[in-house]
């Protein structure tokens, strides 16, 4: 079996979005079942704004993970899926930034496999997951631009 490039990007993108989807329905699912504990551990959240959001994040929050996970499974939505991603890996590392860099003290943290983690290590994994959501969405968006490229020469034929 012969690899091109072209075919490397697409299986790294479609390890990515897999990998994002076990995340997101892992952590979405987990703080779904887990739901007072999640709330209550945002509630007791020593960065400002957190307490007054606490309600809607601890619903808001899973369901977009999932939402996202599922924007991901299929082809035509996984580029919107990888941006979701990218965005919502965004908001959890500058989360767990205000905790390290700001905060007063450092609460438990969320729950689930996680909570192996210190924070500084939820913190660096965090970054990782950044990281493979940009390769994502570059190989994706390399390769959808292939895709025209090619379509544009075949109509012109």
């Amino acid at each position: 079996m012969v690899y091109s490039k072209q075919n490397i990007r697409k299986y790294a993108v479609e390890a990515i979005s897999y990998l994002f989807i076990l995340l997101f329905v892992y952590a979405g699912f987990t703080k779904l079942l887990e739901g007072d504990q999640f709330y209550t551990n945002l509630n007791n959240s020593p960065l400002f704004g957190v307490q007054s959001i606490a309600g809607v994040a601890a619903w808001g929050i899973p369901v977009l993970e999932i939402l996202v996970a599922a924007l991901l499974a299929w082809a035509k939505t996984r580029l919107i899926g990888l941006y979701g991603a990218f965005v919502l890996m965004i908001l959890f590392t500058a989360y767990v930034a205000g905790i390290l860099f700001i905060s007063p003290y450092t609460p438990c943290s969320c729950g689930g496999i996680i909570t192996l983690l210190s924070w500084k290590q939820h913190f660096i994994v965090n970054i990782v997951w950044i990281l493979l959501a940009i390769l994502g969405i570059i190989f994706l968006r390399r390769e959808d631009k292939k895709e025209k490229n090619n379509l544009t020469n075949y109509q012109l034929k």
